[in-house]
């Protein structure tokens, strides 16, 4: 058992591991047959380089090299522990589906532009494959409904989950929409950031309805029957129990008031 452990612990790369290695197929069938920690230790130190190798594959700028061999080396425990060789699967092939498939959970959970919860990552990820199952059982595309029952949750739940594909992979700028979308060549980028007369509007109001507040209270009265409930000076003049010449002159007076504050930008 000595000899096996110390065999075990040599450390290989990729290039030196052998699908067919006699003495990594007796270590591994004894693994698995005393679940011995000290084997799978030096195990998971004999391969490590397919878990390096794997991660280079796989390693982007914004992902550290170091984060990926982490990851790696998780799926190279698992794939350990998983491990039956009475199956006849070569441990090699099994363990770079392992260590690939925990290298791409990774990226699917930590990679999202916006942050979801892993519940609805989990549900996004579900939902193709029950799809698939939908379809190869009843030989058409399934509804929101049967992919809904079939998971065992809402079909809002459903319908939310469909739209998350955007925030994993947001849609660039220089993308040109689809005919059905709008009507021209323009990209994205080209439709965005122009004149919009609605921030306009908000702004000048807010510049109105500051020189507003520095009128006094009858002309901030006046004006507001005047040019928002469209009221005409007869009525305003009635309701004040005023002549409506008078109310006329008030109106100039406010109005002119307003020109000038604008006009100075003395909002204060």
């Amino acid at each position: 058992m000595v000899q096996e452990r110390s065999l075990a612990c040599v450390v290989k790369t990729p290039a030196e591991i052998d699908p067919e290695d006699a003495e990594t197929a007796r270590v591994l069938a004894e693994y698995a047959r005393t679940r011995d920690r000290d084997l799978r230790d030096c195990l998971a130190l004999r391969l490590d380089g397919i878990v390096q190798w794997l991660a280079r594959r796989f390693v982007r700028a914004s992902v550290p090299l170091e984060d990926l061999i982490q990851v790696g080396r998780i799926g190279l425990l698992q794939a350990l522990d998983r491990y039956d060789p009475d199956r006849g699967t070569r441990f090699v092939t099994y363990a770079v589906t392992m260590i690939s498939g925990e290298i791409k959970h990774y990226f699917r959970d930590m990679m999202w532009e916006v942050r979801v919860p892993r519940e609805l990552q989990e549900l996004y990820r579900a939902v193709p494959r029950a799809e698939e199952d939908l379809r190869v059982q009843t030989n058409r595309t399934p509804t929101v409904g049967e992919v809904a029952a079939y998971l065992g949750v809402s079909e809002e739940r459903i319908a939310a989950v469909m739209e998350l594909g955007t925030a994993y992979q947001p849609r660039s700028l220089n993308t040109v929409p689809s005919f059905e979308e709008w009507d021209g060549s323009e990209a994205l980028q080209d439709r965005l950031g122009g004149p919009d007369p609605g921030i306009d509007a908000v702004i000048e109001f807010g510049a109105l309805r500051s020189a507003l507040q520095r009128l006094d209270a009858r002309k901030q009265w006046i004006l507001r029957r005047r040019y928002y409930e469209e009221w005409t000076q007869t009525e305003v003049a009635r309701e004040l129990g005023i002549s409506q010449m008078h109310v006329s002159r008030l109106e100039r007076e406010a109005l002119g008031q307003l020109r000038r504050t604008l006009a100075t930008g003395d909002r204060g």
